[in-house]
Formats: C-alpha cells, structure tokens, sequence
C-alpha cells in the first residue's frame, strides 16, 4: 500500500495509490461530486489488461480514489478509453430508482456501453456488452459522447483509421441507438478525440481535439462537423505522444457551471508502486485572437482551498546580482508575476527551481530578449505587461503566461535532480517587477498516520 508520500509523488496531482494509469475515461459531475474514471492496471507498472480505476473530489483538486468501477473479470470488452455522461433527461429509458442513468462507452473495434444506476459507483453492461456503434477502418477506439443542445440528441465522436487518421461521428436519441452521420479525415488527429462546445463572443462554437491536444474549430449541427481550419492549434506549447508529459485530455460532462474543465495523463512521473499522475485541472475558454480563435488555459479556481500561506513582494526594480526569492523554501507551491517589459531589448530573467546551496538547479524558466518564454514564442501585452504563474509541485510543473494564451505542462524529476528546495529569480538586466505572490500549497492526500 502507499501513504502517498513517496519521492516524487504530487502532492497536488492525482496519481493512482498503486500500479499503473493512463489516459482520463468518462469524467463527469454529478450531484456534487466529480467523477475521475482513467485506464488502470491496478496490479502492474507498467500498461496492461486494461481496467477503469475511480476516484471522486468535491472540487477537483482533493481527489479520493475508489473501487476499479470497469474489470475485465466482469465487464466484456476491451476496456479501453473512453468518455462519460450523465442522462439527467432518462433519454436511456434506464433510470430505476432516484439516481439519473450514467452512462460510460468503451471499447476497441466496436463501441459498448456500460450504466450505472447508483451515481456512478458501479455498472452493468448494456444488453451484454453488445456493441452498439460499429465506427470504420479497421482499429477504432476512444468514444466520447456529448449532449448536443440545439437537436436534443446525442454525439459520439471516436478515433478510426479508415482512409487515415480521423474520426467517426454518431447520433442517438437515447445512448443506446447509434447512426453513424459524419467523418472528419486528418492525419494529425490520432486518438482520444474530445468534441466541446465553447461560447466566442456569445456564439456556441465546437472544438475537436486529439490525444496530443492538436485542435480545430468548427461548427456542429448535431451530425456533421464543418471547419475550414487546414491545420490545428495545440492546447499546450509542448505536445507531445503518448506517455509523454500531456495526453488525452478529457472535459467534465454535466458541469453545474457550465465551465470547460479538462485534466491530462502525465506519463513521465513514477515511483516504487505507481506509475503515473493527472495533470492537474484547467479551465479552458475559447478567445478571438488576430489568428483566429484560440482555446486558452488556467488552473480551475478551486486552487485557492490548496494555500496555505502566501508572502506578496512589493513593486521593485531587481537587478542583475541582486536574485529576488533566495528566502524562499518551498517544495509545492503557486507562482504568479508581472513585469513590465515594454523597454526590454537586450537580456533575460528566469525562474530558477529547487535551488540549492551549490548554485545548482533543477530547472529554470527563462523569458529573454527576443520574446520567448522557455524556448517558445511569447508577445507581452500591447503595454508591455508579462504575466506568469507556475504551479510547482514535486513531479509535476505547469507554465501559464499571457491570461492562459501559453499553456505549457510537464513532468520534471524535481525529488530526484534538485540539491535543495530553495527559488531564485534572476535577471541579466534591470528588470521592472510590478506584483509577485507566492502561494504555499498543502498536499491532497491524508495526513500519514
């Protein structure tokens, strides 16, 4: 078993207490609680047989891990990824009793669904384990199903190879009756797509996305899927394939305030009896930019119940030899900065992490002179402001600058590179600091003993 301290286990990240997890499957609220379903080898850490494991929150942030909810001891099928809802319209016809029908779909080669009637806790499956929407080509998996509002139906969306990487799309007016409407070719689309629909500027708009978060915009009539997008965006800076630091994001279903929240698989993170960690929540909204619409990206409010104490440091011009931070001990914390960069030319300034008393660091954050944070393309604000807020956690780091227009999302080694815990923010040429806080965060796991 685990007390979850281990080294280079998050403190605020959600990992499995024990073996192996993957992609996030069937996430969705539902009378208060969140439901985080993901792919779980439970005895091995390493990917294999594929089970549902389970945990819950009353946030998102303070997760508790339950009994495996799919085992291929019980359930038929290849429990693979898949998405989640909840029928709060009994359109299932399947409610018995006072909960609303749950309903989760999986499967290789051939869609299944499985319903639980007792909030999402346990499940049957439908018509046993018969598959219920045969999508193209020759490998398909990864259904994801969401209420279309306007038609008053459903829409699955799953990964297919037929004629190349691309997705299927169905229609249902009751989870359980499938017609195959649509399909969407491209070859950057591969796996673990997710279909949301996200307001510009008071227009319901469609984002199909991919495992790697590569994303087009598109609209949606409750059966074909229309955009004349000829290549994608990425939700992070960094994308990269499976078991990398971001895969297979996944948004909540049936959230109470309609906002678009989306969590990760993180592949990078392991120790002595796991492997494994969810990146942690972000909110996502879709903005007008001069490129066109961009989905942008911030931790979900709910981080706030994880600080402990902050320390603000005052409006100041740091200077080169001068660091700024070096009282600062911290293994779990939140960042967020300003500068005023509007007179940069030459030089650069980085946050340098788990600092030590060598000198040494376990990685730096730098933003330099020709306008690029961490290796990647950046643009202040037209007055010349930076934003910047780091989330530091014992295996895990995010970057977001620019009101979430920059999304970055990493696995990083910190228990076992670092020298110390301290923080430095260096620069090489007068820099003007306009705010600074420093969030210490509290872990979400029990108090050992």
């Amino acid at each position: 078993m685990t007390d979850y301290q281990e080294d280079n286990r998050g403190r605020f990240h959600f990992s499995p207490r024990r073996g192996w997890m993957n992609d996030p499957n069937g996430m969705l609220h539902y009378r208060g609680s969140y439901h985080f379903y993901f792919q779980h080898a439970p005895n091995s850490l390493v990917w294999d047989t594929m089970h549902w494991g389970h945990a819950t929150s009353p946030d998102m942030v303070h997760w508790e891990q339950q009994p495996i909810a799919l085992d291929p001891a019980v359930h038929p099928g290849e429990l693979w990824s898949g998405g989640g809802v909840v029928d709060v319209r009994n359109t299932s016809g399947l409610k018995d009793g006072d909960h609303d029908p749950i309903a989760v779909f999986t499967g290789t080669q051939g869609v299944r669904m499985f319903y639980s009637l007792d909030g999402g806790m346990t499940f049957t499956a439908y018509d046993e384990g018969r598959v219920i929407a045969q999508p193209s080509g020759h490998e398909s998996r990864d259904p994801k199903v969401v209420w279309h509002e306007p038609s008053q139906t459903w829409a699955m969306v799953v990964w297919s190879d037929d004629n190349g990487n691309g997705a299927d799309f169905f229609a249902s007016p009751d989870l359980r009756t499938w017609e195959r409407t649509d399909r969407y070719v491209a070859d950057w689309l591969f796996e673990c797509p997710d279909f949301t629909p996200m307001m510009l500027d008071g227009v319901v708009t469609w984002v199909l996305r991919d495992g790697r978060g590569s994303y087009v915009v598109g609209d949606f009539d409750g059966r074909e899927f229309r955009t004349d997008w000829t290549e994608p965006c990425t939700l992070t800076v960094n994308p990269c394939g499976a078991g990398g630091h971001y895969y297979a994001a996944q948004s909540f279903d049936n959230m109470p305030d309609g906002r678009v929240v989306t969590m990760a698989w993180q592949g990078l993170n392991r120790g002595s009896v796991w492997t494994g960690n969810a990146s942690f929540p972000v909110q996502q909204r879709l903005v007008a930019t001069p490129g066109g619409p961009r989905v942008f990206s911030l931790p979900v409010d709910e981080i706030a119940t994880l600080r402990t104490s902050t320390t603000s440091y005052d409006a100041q011009l740091v200077t080169p030899g001068a660091p700024l931070l070096t009282d600062v001990d911290a293994t779990s914390y939140e960042l967020e900065a300003t500068f005023d960069v509007s007179g940069a030319v030459d030089g650069s300034f980085a946050f340098r992490l788990r600092t030590g008393a060598d000198g040494s660091s376990a990685r730096e954050i730098t933003y330099d002179g020709a306008g690029t944070l961490d290796g990647v393309p950046l643009s202040p604000a037209a007055d010349g402001i930076l934003t910047v807020r780091l989330l530091v956690d014992r295996g895990q780091l995010a970057i977001f600058a620019a009101a979430g227009a920059y999304y970055a999302c990493y696995n990083v080694d910190f228990d076992t590179t670092s020298t110390g815990n301290g923080l430095q923010l260096t620069t090489t040429a007068p820099l003007k600091l306009t705010s600074l806080t420093l969030h210490h965060l509290s872990s979400i796991w029990p108090t050992p003993g």
